[in-house]
């Protein structure tokens, strides 16, 4: 008899280990809670519209006609998205057309095809990927400039200069310290009259 509840016993702890085994397997492979604030968009959608988070918007399918706002965005090699982007940093395996607008670094994979306008503080190109757009990589020290008056004039005259870019950067160097040894060399002569 105690065979027999021996093995009602293994077999009722066998339906409970097979159940949790079908469950393992039956479960999303990423699990959204509340809160996360990241959108996917899965390899076989096609979604037109605005899309805005304060995370990450992932892309396998196909977003067309868009206006996506995220602090991230990462295109899947089977990702394509036609519109425009404003984010922090951007990761692109698949296909971009349109403008591109990204604060930090944009990272295109070897299988990445880009068209239109990308503005980008970095930019990482990998082996492969298919560039055919205006790309300007915007450093810190050109938007502070771009701020200011005088420096939106001093920047705008140097992109349209005849000049190479080299010579651009370090003409945009030199500036501040010669205004600042002119100011000084000014304040010593007007010293040196009142004096």
């Amino acid at each position: 008899m105690s065979l027999g509840n021996s093995n009602m016993a293994n077999a009722a702890a066998a339906a409970p280990a097979k159940d949790a085994q079908v469950r393992r397997t039956e479960a999303p492979v990423r699990l959204l809670r509340a809160g996360n604030e990241d959108i996917t968009i899965g390899e076989n959608s096609l979604l037109e519209g605005s899309f805005e988070t304060h995370g990450t918007i992932f892309v396998d399918g196909a977003a067309v006609n868009a206006d996506l706002r995220a602090a991230q965005l990462s295109i899947g090699a089977t990702g394509r998205v036609e519109g425009q982007a404003v984010v922090h940093r951007a990761e692109i395996a698949g296909v971009f057309d349109g403008t591109l607008e990204c604060a930090g670094e944009v990272i295109l994979r070897s299988s990445s095809r880009i068209a239109g306008e990308v503005k980008c503080a970095k930019l990482v190109t990998h082996r492969g990927a298919v560039i055919d757009a205006q790309v300007r990589v915007i450093m810190e020290s050109e938007e502070v400039e771009e701020k200011s008056p005088h420096g939106a004039v001093i920047a705008q005259a140097a992109r349209d200069s005849s000049v190479r870019p080299w010579t651009r950067r370090r003409f945009k160097r030199v500036v501040p310290v010669m205004s600042g040894a002119v100011l000084s060399l000014g304040l010593v002569g007007i010293g040196a009259l009142i004096f």
